[in-house]
């Protein structure tokens, strides 16, 4: 039988080497924070990244007591076999590849200022680099006793968002994001004429503009829905983390949060097709325009609280959830006397 017992640890009684990979992960923090700070100035569409290293911080202070009690657990099982070997070696190639991607573009930034490629790829480095630290830094636990396999993917598993949140706040390759945005408004553009169409407007397509009796309405990149497709997929990602448990749960939610940032931008393309058509291509400048994308995060988020309600519900009433702890205490209890 295991006996698995949790002492209190503090951070002063962490192995040197798991603190030594902390202090490493908070460096390559601010210096990822100080590259994409550009970004976050210069792009609206990138300006919630400031929430980035916030949210990090909450998510880590959040689930800490899970980490401690993965921590301060006492080891009986294995760290030997064939998997750890194989895990060692996987996750050896993943630092030193994260981590030479990280050093080199950091370097080639120092020289030539550039804030495309660079600032990407040495987020993407950076994001397996100290995935990679997280694993090696649970090879023991706070006793300096070895953790097994279990042990430590459960422990990796808590770093998922604190670590792959950077990809999402950090701009993408301007190649990659060119070819996304170009796909993402013909779709928009192709449906929004469908359906006008469809409801007897008089619409003709050309391209990506919208030429209606009174004028043409351009389908620009920023209607093609890839800003708010990152904003969205941040806030996804973030409420999945901080809110969900189960594993399902989470990747569920981020798969909604893209559908609806696609859903309610072609809302929001329809919406203003329809007043150009009404008003003149002319009107849907200023407020009108700003005023509709704001829908388009607002009610992505709203859409994501519900479905954050929806999978907390527990169909088990509370007072059985109480009380099935105990009557398995009880039985083990039991079962030790006998």
């Amino acid at each position: 039988m295991q006996n698995n017992t949790e002492e209190k640890i503090s951070f002063m009684s962490l192995p040197l080497s798991m603190k030594m990979y902390a202090v490493a992960f908070l460096a390559m923090v601010v210096a990822v924070c100080m590259i994409q700070s550009h970004a976050w100035d210069t792009r609206v569409d990138y300006s919630f990244g400031y929430l980035t290293p916030m949210f990090v911080l909450y998510v880590i202070y959040d689930r800490f007591p899970k980490i401690v009690s993965v921590l301060s657990t006492r080891s009986t099982g294995s760290s030997k076999g064939l998997i750890p070997i194989f895990a060692d070696l996987f996750f050896g190639s993943m630092f030193f590849c994260g981590f030479a991607l990280f050093t080199l573009f950091c370097f080639v930034f120092s020289q030539t200022l550039n804030w495309g490629a660079p600032t990407f790829v040495i987020t993407f480095g950076f994001v397996f680099a100290s995935f990679a630290m997280v694993y090696f830094a649970s090879s023991t636990n706070a006793f300096g006793e070895p953790m097994s396999m279990r042990s430590r993917i459960k422990f990796l598993s808590l770093f998922v968002f604190p670590c792959f949140i950077w990809l999402v706040s950090a701009p993408l390759l301007s190649t990659l994001e060119t070819r996304v945005s170009l796909f993402l408004l013909s779709k928009v553009a192709v449906v929004v004429v469908s359906i006008m169409d469809s409801l007897g407007f008089i619409v003709e397509l050309k391209g990506n503009t919208i030429s209606f009796p009174t004028g043409t309405v351009g389908v620009a990149d920023a209607c093609s829905g890839i800003r708010s497709l990152t904003a969205c997929l941040f806030a996804g990602s973030f409420l999945a983390a901080a809110m969900l448990d189960k594993l399902w749960k989470k990747i569920t939610l981020v798969g909604v949060s893209m559908f609806f940032a696609f859903l309610f931008n072609l809302i929001r393309a329809l919406f203003l097709s329809f007043w150009a058509y009404e008003n003149g291509s002319d009107s849907i400048s200023g407020f009108v325009h700003d005023a509709a994308g704001y829908f388009v995060l607002g009610m992505t988020v709203i859409g994501l609280l519900v479905f954050v309600s929806l999978f907390n519900i527990n169909p088990i009433p509370e007072e059985f959830r109480k009380n099935k702890p105990e009557s398995n205490s009880e039985n083990d209890e039991d079962k030790e006397v006998q």
